[in-house]
């Protein structure tokens, strides 16, 4: 073990592996060796054998739940299979039933990998064993439902719950605005935000929700003031975000620049590095990979989703709810069945696609068809609007062969400042500087070609500026391109009750208008230090 830490201190992993292998062939039971082996292991990237160490590992710690929890929570850190956690958790109930704590984290793990009925069971089954604070149980219940199952009726339930047991629980109330923010419902949203205010003055992510949700009519209003009063000290970015989105909705532009700057100027710090020349080899791959002659091998009978990708802030929200009014769809929001299905089975996409197997796509195409079928009944068509699955369209395409692709653009201006004015999650490293977003513009316009090229007929592209000051023509084209004929209900999507899980969430309840068209135009002077002559 000595000489395995000092090569590991050396930065030798090969040696340490080779050391460490040895002690755990000889001491199996060894969890410090074998820990010290995976963590090797991950040096040399080597996450195939990573995985066996971690299986091992698991079933080592089922018989004290502190080293199960510790190492749990390492895995879903890492990002790896959350299978063998769930299996190990399973086991220690199986000798320990009445243990409260790890049937909660058994629910919490079985939540996190998207089981949301075994989820619930367990949780409730933590709550009958005097699970210490059970409101955390129903919070966690209802963003499941929320988030995951879209049921809610039922995620309402159980946050109410939460906040019935503990009136005081902040978390629960914030989830709850969230909730009431889905479903349009603006006042009871600023109600919800406002209460955790109340229970914690300090709580800027409440403070930012709050004006999200609010109607401004003058700069000097007191919940402007307030976080303006706490920007100069909050390293909050959601804050700063909100009072730069609060002042350009006020026309306010000169003040909204610097705060939106600031606010990705602290992003950025929590985001990985983007780098250029990475996404570029990774985007060159897909189109070397993922070309027409690879394409020709799939085919066959599936079922017809509808994919609308493109860039973020494009408008993929505002033509999912357009179309999702009419009675031959159904809003799927943002799925993550895709980005699940590549991480899960891809280290370094698109490396893999060259040996899929027809029995995994099989296995694929049923499970992606009862994702539909718990959303539509079986009755309409499924929407998946996430936007970047634009990076998966050739494998959705080998696993999916009738599904379509419908792709949201943008002036890439508009693009630049929208993304620029919002917080995307930590895998759009891209969002937070204007050069890395128009960079990425770039590589996301070269693979929309790629897959105009391949796929043909089974491609659409959509111009949201056309979309919001000709919709009838261009909804027209896009249910032609389906193969569904009009429903003036298309044209009247903003008074359809809908959840909507996006941050567009307030625009798209709002009837077309042009107004966010040359919306860039308001940062004329800031942008063009950054693009110069590119910005003409």
């Amino acid at each position: 073990m000595q000489q395995a830490t000092q090569a590991i201190q050396a930065g030798d992993f090969q040696q340490a592996a080779a050391i460490l292998g040895g002690v755990v062939g000889e001491q199996p039971g060894n969890f410090q060796a074998r820990w010290l082996l995976m963590r090797s292991l991950e040096q040399l990237r080597n996450f195939e054998q990573v995985q066996v160490q971690l299986v091992e590992l698991l079933r080592l710690a089922t018989r004290e739940i502190g080293k199960l929890n510790r190492l749990a929570a390492f895995v879903r850190q890492r990002g790896y299979a959350l299978g063998p956690v769930i299996d190990a958790y399973r086991k220690f109930l199986e000798r320990t039933p009445a243990s409260a704590l790890a049937t909660y984290n058994y629910a919490y793990y079985l939540g996190c990998a998207r089981q949301v009925d075994a989820a619930v069971e367990n949780y409730l089954r933590a709550i009958e064993l005097g699970i210490k604070a059970p409101e955390e149980a129903h919070l966690n219940i209802g963003t499941l439902y929320m988030d995951v199952a879209q049921d809610n009726d039922k995620a309402r339930e159980h946050l109410e719950k939460a906040i019935a047991l503990n009136p005081d629980y902040a978390q629960a109330h914030f989830n709850l605005g969230n909730l009431e923010e889905r479903e349009g419902h603006r006042e009871a949203a600023q109600g919800c935000f406002a209460r955790c205010l109340e229970i914690d003055p300090e709580n800027d992510f409440a403070l930012a929700r709050l004006a999200d949700a609010t109607r401004f009519d003058s700069v000097e209003d007191n919940l402007i003031s307030r976080m303006a009063e706490r920007s100069p000290e909050s390293k909050n970015v959601d804050l700063h975000f909100a009072l730069g989105r609060a002042y350009d909705q006020l026309e306010a532009y000169d003040k909204a620049w610097p705060a939106l700057v600031r606010a990705n100027e602290l992003d950025r710090a929590q985001h990985p590095e983007y780098k250029q020349s990475r996404s570029e080899a990774v985007v060159q791959r897909i189109l070397s990979a993922c070309n027409a002659e690879w394409l020709s091998k799939f085919g066959g009978e599936s079922h017809d989703p509808v994919f609308v990708c493109g860039m973020f802030r494009s408008g993929s929200t505002l033509l999912e709810q357009i179309l999702s009014a009419h009675p031959r769809f159904t809003a799927g929001g943002e799925s993550e069945f895709f980005p699940r299905l590549v991480a899960r089975n891809f280290r370094g996409f698109p490396e893999g696609v060259e040996r899929l197997d027809p029995d995994v796509l099989s296995a694929w195409r049923s499970e992606h068809a009862a994702l539909c079928e718990h959303f539509t009944d079986g009755e309409t068509r499924f929407i998946d609007k996430r936007p970047d699955n634009f990076l998966y369209a050739g494998l959705i395409k080998a696993v999916l062969p009738r599904a379509k692709f419908v792709v949201t653009e943008r002036d890439w201006r508009d693009v630049a400042v929208s993304v620029f004015s919002t917080r995307l999650a930590a895998g759009q490293a891209y969002a937070t500087r204007l050069q890395d977003i128009k960079h990425y513009l770039e590589l996301h316009r070269q693979l929309i070609d790629h897959w105009a090229e391949i796929m043909g007929d089974d491609l659409i592209r959509v111009e949201y500026e056309s979309l919001v000051t000709n919709p009838r023509e261009t909804v027209g084209a896009v249910l032609d391109f389906l193969g569904e004929s009009w429903d003036d209900a298309c044209l009247e999507f903003d008074k359809h009750e809908r959840s909507v899980g996006t941050a567009s969430v307030w625009q798209v309840r709002q009837p077309l208008n042009p107004k966010s068209i040359g919306r860039w135009q308001n940062y004329q002077d800031p942008l063009r230090e950054v693009f110069g002559s590119e910005l003409e």
